[in-house]
């Protein structure tokens, strides 16, 4: 009975934090005076809910990716692109300006970023990874197809932006680079085994990149700034492809060990023998065949 009362529990405080989400969604208040402020702050709010949603949902499963993260250094490539999603470029050449810069503007702006990032990335890697990483073997070869699968659907949710009266070409493009950066951040929580990263590197990228659009005004995306950002995230994909292909089946045992959602069930323990480990490989090969 105790039980049962704590999953309704659960499940009413999710209700509610999801219809919260919802209401502040759709409608706007005032907040502030400010316009761009206000405007902001609106914005902000139903990913505040919602991050609070997806953030319980992780701690009620039992995900570990909370804890002490590893692999720091693998954080620099992630941070590279994210900064480089900055229009350096076309600012400095005069094209792109910023209107609103007083301190105040800079904080909810930030904390807007923060806002989205916490929110997507509990959501698509906290959540929805484990749930992709379920349909494959616990090994390399799963995890290598739960990252293709996972940053594909996570670039595919931005077709809802459709929904909410957005043009078909931009719509689309934001597909592709999301998958891009869905792909970055799936990477960065592979490495480090950390979902705070995972929001910290999509908070800055899109801090950079929408900053004109939020603060200021202008030519954003010229031709020195697409070759930039071109090279760039070339060099830093070529990088990370090699480092997904380069894993580990005792990457994917250490990592699924973290998600919650169950995944660590059936694990072979770390003090196990390597025969031991490539029998439990085995069996698992056989079940998905």
């Amino acid at each position: 009975m105790q039980s049962k009362t704590r999953e309704r529990i659960r499940f009413a405080v999710l209700a509610l934090l999801f219809v919260a989400m919802a209401v502040l969604e759709f409608f706007e208040f005032t907040y502030v005076n400010d316009e761009v402020q206000n405007g902001i702050i609106n914005r902000t709010m139903p990913l505040v809910a919602g991050a609070a949603a997806v953030i319980l949902l992780l701690v009620w499963n039992k995900s570990k990716l909370f804890g002490a993260p590893q692999g720091l250094l693998f954080l620099i490539p992630c941070l590279i692109i994210a900064v480089n999603n900055f229009p350096f470029c076309s600012f400095f050449a005069g094209k792109s300006k910023l209107f609103h810069t007083s301190l105040t503007d800079f904080v909810l702006f930030a904390v807007y970023c923060i806002a989205i990032g916490m929110f997507e990335e509990c959501a698509f890697r906290g959540v929805l990874f484990p749930i992709v990483a379920e349909r494959f073997s616990k090994d390399r070869k799963g995890l290598q197809k739960t990252f293709v699968a996972s940053s594909v659907l996570f670039g595919l949710a931005h077709l809802f932006n459709l929904l909410m009266g957005a043009g078909f070409g931009p719509t689309v493009l934001q597909v592709g680079y999301s998958t891009l950066i869905g792909g970055l951040c799936a990477f960065c929580l592979i490495k480090t085994h950390n979902v705070l990263l995972c929001a910290f590197v999509h908070a800055v990228y899109d801090f950079c990149g929408m900053m004109m659009a939020e603060l200021g005004s202008g030519t954003v995306f010229d031709l020195p700034t697409g070759l930039m950002m071109g090279i760039v995230g070339v060099a830093v994909a070529t990088f990370v492809l090699w480092q997904i292909y380069k894993l580990k089946d005792s990457d994917a045992h250490a990592l699924y060990k973290k998600l919650g959602f169950g995944l660590e069930k059936g694990l072979p323990d770390d003090n196990q023998s390597e025969e031991k480990i490539k029998e439990y490989e085995n069996g698992r090969d056989e079940e998905h065949d």
